[in-house]
């Protein structure tokens, strides 16, 4: 008769491995094992997050836990008191200094900051009609205004304001521009 050995089915064949897969397999669950220990060591570290990025956040002396916010004022400041409310801002004037004054200037006559950079080099910029507006009609002016794609021509620089300004602003826009001297 013959004397078999019979082996547990979990390790039936380990003795076939070479040694070498034994120590694969053993260096594999030692490295498990280490990732397990670093994992729970980073679950259990102090504060909110386990490297401190916003630390200068947390740790000023500026910064009392527990206390309210307080804003100190500095010596001699003067106090901001808001204007009263009023439709002094929905004037002509001033919606023209908001809207149109970078790039037609103060006086609308083409003389503004923004159109002197684009005339510039290295934009180069050429106009399509003179941007000077104040020998326009009022109507032409209200017309532009309106427009809800570019006023000018798809290479104008003069952005559309049809869906910004109401029919009352564009308005007295162009009443106010009408009222400049030529």
């Amino acid at each position: 008769m013959i004397n078999r050995v019979r082996s547990h089915p979990l390790t039936a064949g380990r003795d076939l491995l070479p040694a070498g897969g034994r120590i694969r397999g053993l260096k594999r669950w030692i490295f498990g094992a280490a990732m397990l220990f670093g994992l729970i060591l980073a679950g259990c570290s102090q504060g909110t997050y386990p490297v401190d990025i916003f630390y200068e956040q947390h740790y000023q002396q500026s910064y009392k836990s527990g206390e309210p916010p307080r804003l100190i004022g500095v010596a001699g400041a003067v106090a901001f008191y808001p204007p009263t409310a009023s439709t002094v801002t929905n004037t002509g004037a001033d919606l023209f200094k908001v809207n149109c004054q970078m790039c037609h200037g103060a006086d609308a006559k083409g003389t503004g900051p923004v159109l002197g950079v684009l005339l510039a080099e290295p934009y180069g910029y050429t106009p399509i009609v003179d941007p000077d507006i104040t020998n326009r009609p009022t109507t032409f002016i209200e017309s532009r205004l309106g427009a809800t794609t570019r006023p000018l021509g798809p290479t104008s620089v003069m952005p559309p304001f049809g869906k910004l300004l109401s029919q009352a602003e564009r308005a007295a826009i162009a009443q106010y521009i009408g009222s400049l001297p030529e």
